[in-house]
């Protein structure tokens, strides 16, 4: 028998993100999440009634996280670094990020929450774009960046970094340094 034990919101969330990852939505049950929280479902249903609702909270949640992070990063002077801490924050919620654009057509959620979330994730998207086209114009200005490059290609390239397929064996923090990399440097040793 599951022993009874208190859990929080917060270890629901990271057994939620963990098994969305490791199992996928589709097989995603209250059943797997009271195994790996070890409680009974029963626990469970105390704080949400229906997967749906909790994967909505979660995502919702992991934004609001991402933006909080963004608010209160203490960004470096150095433009390079700055560029670093930006990437840095983007490849840190990577797999929030490919949840979000899976998960939300298949969720069966009420009208008020399907809107709480298209505005969330709106303010976020329109936040980041902001600062990132503001950082390209200063890169530009100040000779970091090559000025023919269209503004809308870079903020693609490093929006959609994080959506590149992963068939390498490198650990997340590997392959963040490495797309990086190539994105500010190229793959070319020595440009003629």
């Amino acid at each position: 028998m599951v022993r009874a034990k208190k859990f929080s919101t917060e270890e629901i969330y990271l057994q939620t993100h963990n098994l969305l990852i490791n199992k996928g939505y589709e097989k995603f049950s209250f059943s797997l999440l009271a195994k790996s929280l070890d409680v009974s479902r029963a626990a469970i249903y105390k704080y949400y009634t229906n997967k749906d609702d909790l994967i909505n909270d979660y995502l919702i949640r992991q934004m609001n996280q991402m933006m909080d992070d963004f608010n209160q990063m203490k960004w470096s002077n150095d433009y390079s670094e700055q560029f670093d801490q930006l990437f840095e924050l983007i490849f840190k919620y990577r797999e929030t990020h490919l949840l979000s654009n899976e998960i939300p057509n298949k969720l069966t959620i009420s009208p008020e929450k399907q809107k709480q979330k298209a505005d969330v994730s709106a303010d976020i998207h329109n936040h980041f774009i902001k600062y990132i086209q503001q950082f390209i114009q200063t890169g530009k200005q100040n000779g970091y960046i090559k000025k023919e490059i269209p503004d809308s290609l870079i903020v693609g390239i490093i929006f959609h970094s994080i959506n590149i397929p992963d068939h390498s064996d490198l650990n997340p923090q590997e392959r963040a340094r490495f797309i990086k990399m190539i994105i500010k440097n190229g793959i070319i040793e020595n440009p003629k």
